[in-house]
């Protein structure tokens, strides 16, 4: 049994790359109000640290609670992205250049940031931003090496990542249980595993 639970919670499988554009996948056993059963998108990894978003942590608030815009938008929620500079909005999309020009691509068709004059002009008239666009308030950051010393610690698990729609909707509740059942059969155990062991 003790080989088993090695498996799955001290990630013997080699890990890929933590590269732009890839995953990070909180392990179980991360007890964290921010970081635990989160999902990370690695935005900028190299030697000068580490940037990400927490793709499935709702806020209680709303885009327009963060912006004043001519249009009202009270569908569509502001996510916190991580503990760092929370007062700051970024945001993530599949808009791309033309519409919302200097966005930088970290997947094929997922982009980061942008002319946020663009994308507001974009909004006010009405483009479609459920499913498109999402917003967060704050990042998640690591100093060099930060991120590569937790990842050798077992904190998480590393991810390709392919759904890019599935990063922008809104519906990323089970975002976690979906990251994990990409990692493979003999990680799914980690979605039996209690948000608090002491409750069974």
């Amino acid at each position: 049994m003790k080989e088993h639970n090695e498996d799955i919670f001290y990630l013997t499988d080699e890990q890929p790359e933590p590269v732009s554009g890839a995953l990070l996948v909180a392990k179980p056993t991360v007890d964290d109000d921010c970081f635990g059963r989160s999902v990370i998108l690695l935005i900028d990894h190299d030697k000068e640290g580490t940037m990400g978003l927490i793709l499935n942590r709702p806020t209680t608030l709303m885009l327009n609670d963060a912006i004043t815009l001519d249009r009202v938008l009270d569908d569509v929620r502001l996510y916190l992205g991580g503990p760092v500079n929370d007062n700051v909005m970024f945001y993530i999309h599949t808009l791309g250049s033309e519409i919302v020009p200097g966005s930088v691509e970290v997947l094929p068709g997922l982009y980061f940031a942008g002319d946020f004059e663009a994308l507001k002009l974009y909004i006010e008239c009405g483009g479609d931003v459920k499913g498109k666009v999402k917003f967060f308030a704050g990042y998640s950051g690591w100093v060099p090496g930060q991120l590569d010393d937790e990842i050798a610690r077992y904190d998480w698990a590393v991810l390709d990542a392919s759904d890019v729609n599935r990063f922008v909707d809104d519906a990323s509740n089970d975002l976690w249980q979906w990251a994990v059942e990409q990692l493979g059969k003999r990680y799914r155990l980690w979605n039996n595993w209690p948000i608090d062991p002491n409750v069974n």
